[in-house]
């Protein structure tokens, strides 16, 4: 297989539908998502986000945290919608980039998205990811760690 084949073969690969996630990776994405329409429907997403992330510090840092990310990528973050189980392709790196950061990989997190976000902006999403991190009760016992 050549290089553009192989290349060619990473690209179609399917991504996980939520159903496959571990179930905090699963409840994230959900989370994002209604954050998201909540705010273009001029709606507050907090009592859903309390809920979904087990308390009212983990949703406040959530919601400081799609800030972040909405205005450091440097187009818009493209989401599935509510009731969609397939998962597009900026949620899974946030949920990756999140993974590192759980980890304390710095330098890994920085190389997912280095070519697109300035240093400062990487700088301040890892740490709205951490204290995100810090604060989402996890109630199971799957984790962001595999």
């Amino acid at each position: 297989m050549g290089i553009w084949s192989g290349n060619l073969a990473k690209l179609v690969t399917p991504l996980p539908d939520l159903l496959s996630l571990a179930s905090a990776e699963a409840r994230i994405i959900m989370a994002l998502r209604v954050a998201v329409m909540s705010q273009k429907c001029y709606h507050d997403a907090r009592p859903y986000l309390q809920d979904r992330l087990g308390s009212d510090l983990a949703a406040s840092r959530f919601l400081i945290l799609v800030e972040a990310i909405g205005g450091a990528w440097p187009e818009t973050v493209k989401i599935g919608r509510a009731c969609c189980p397939h998962t597009m392709p900026d949620e899974i790196l946030l949920i990756n980039m999140l993974r590192y950061v759980v980890q304390g990989d710095r330098p890994c997190f920085d190389s997912l998205i280095c070519e697109m976000i300035s240093p400062c902006g990487r700088d301040r999403i890892y740490l709205d990811m951490a204290n995100f991190a810090a604060a989402y009760a996890v109630k199971s016992e799957d984790s962001l760690q595999r």
